[in-house]
């Protein structure tokens, strides 16, 4: 389910998943203005045409009236119910990928739990971080400057079989951006704490997150962590990103 621009990242899960595992079949959902508004039209037209038994395109425009009433209007939890009711029964599908604006991602995303779809089978990626999540992370930086101040953690990081150590203030920034800037490339892609490229396994000690948009219950109860999102407590802290 993409919108938009969204539809960058959900193309490349498309065309892989269509050219490498011949089994799968793929339902796109993709909201825009108008035709001449949609991007990677021709792409999109010739997965549609090489994969007919296995790509089911729909594009649903806002702005563009078509003959069928479904297929207009902004994706949404309301178009989102009709098209299950209508066309795409829940059941069919395995995992649901959505990429675009955030309110329209984070609506179709508690859509999605609210009709009984798990967390671990919504993979989600937004443009950019919400006002809201922006607030939290200014009111948990806040938080740990109070309590803590500037209060040295000491990081032991495994990355690639090599590791890596570094202090780094409890207040100060999180654990992602501190390792890069002392050249440890650590995988990232999003920086809002949607993907999840730069999820670490934590052995030792304690991290605050500032939000988590794609982890799991199941993986933070593991001991997983987004390391742009993490800030370390007093004491010492062990990442392992190769788990």
């Amino acid at each position: 389910i993409a919108a938009g621009s969204g539809i960058t990242p959900i193309l490349s899960i498309t065309r892989a998943t269509l050219d490498r595992h011949p089994g799968n079949r793929v339902t796109l959902l993709y909201g825009n203005k108008t035709t001449a508004s949609m991007m990677f039209r021709d792409a999109l037209m010739f997965l549609k045409n090489r994969y007919m038994d296995r790509l089911h395109f729909i594009a649903v425009f806002s702005e563009e009236l078509q003959d069928n009433d479904l297929f207009n209007g902004r994706i949404n939890n309301a178009k989102g119910a009709e098209f299950i009711k209508r066309l795409l029964p829940l059941e069919s599908f395995d995992d649901f990928f959505l990429c675009g604006p955030e309110s329209m991602v984070s609506e179709v995303a508690r859509g999605l739990r609210g009709e009984g779809v798990a967390r671990a089978r919504i993979h989600v990626e937004l443009f950019s971080a919400s006002a809201e999540d922006a607030a939290r992370r200014v009111r948990k930086q806040e938080e740990r400057a109070s309590r803590y101040g500037s209060r040295l953690c000491q990081v032991a990081i495994r990355f690639q079989g090599r590791r890596h150590r570094f202090d780094l203030e409890c207040d100060g920034e999180n654990l992602l951006d501190r390792a890069r800037a002392l050249g440890i490339e650590l995988p990232f892609s999003c920086k809002d704490g949607v993907c999840a490229t730069c999820k670490a396994r934590l052995l030792e000690g304690q991290v605050d997150m500032d939000v988590n948009h794609a982890l799991t219950d199941e993986e933070v109860a593991a001991g997983y962590i987004l390391s742009c999102q993490s800030h370390p407590l007093p004491g010492a802290v062990s990442l392992d990103f190769d788990a």
